[in-house]
């Protein structure tokens, strides 16, 4: 009987620790968006895992050398160098985008894209915007500092000079409570703004 009880404590003890560790795993990914970092020149958000233009990322904000995906919904990505990304796949919803210590080539909106925040350590991004297409800035999401940086809602700091890439190219902002938004860069070309505050 005593062994049996002692045996019965073991089996309550490690399915104790067995449901903390799940408990632990999930809460420590709240509020903290998943991301891949770019590591080649125009690297697009079509990409998979076998055009090996994305990797994945560690907290530090570096490569850690194994092969990712595009960036999915509500992801982050980094510029892993100066690099052209395209944003190539329908209404993609981007949390953020750290510009980093590169001196990107600029990100092409090929198709309707979302972004939170674009923060940078120094350069900015240049951005065009495809006739017929949009890119809008939300400011919806701040990304906790989990890929070697952090993003406040509505941060645009790492944005650079806007084309409008003609008829219908529209630049969206809409931001996430009643604040000041600051783009640093020029807005050129012919195409659609419209603010919402």
């Amino acid at each position: 009987l005593f062994q049996k009880a002692i045996q019965q404590g073991l089996k309550a003890a490690l399915f104790t620790t067995s449901t903390a560790a799940i408990m632990l795993s999930s809460s420590g990914a709240l509020g903290v968006a998943a991301g891949v970092i770019a590591t080649n020149n125009n690297a697009a958000f079509s990409d998979n895992v076998g055009n090996n233009n994305w990797n994945e990322i560690t907290a530090a904000g570096v490569t850690n050398g194994t092969p990712a995906g595009s960036p999915q919904n509500n992801w982050a990505f980094t510029y892993g160098g100066d690099y052209t990304i395209t944003a190539d796949a329908a209404d993609r919803i981007i949390t953020a985008i750290n510009v980093a210590d590169t001196t990107p080539v600029g990100l092409n909106i090929a198709q309707n894209t979302v972004v939170g925040s674009i923060v940078t350590r120094g350069n900015l991004l240049p951005v065009t915007i495809t006739a017929g297409k949009s890119l809008t800035l939300n400011g919806n999401n701040a990304v906790a500092a989990n890929h070697g940086f952090g993003a406040p809602a509505d941060n645009y700091t790492g944005l650079g000079n806007i084309a409008l890439g003609g008829a219908n190219a529209a630049l969206i902002i809409q931001s996430a409570a009643l604040a000041k938004i600051t783009l640093a860069g020029n807005i050129n070309g012919g195409g659609i703004i419209t603010v919402k505050t």
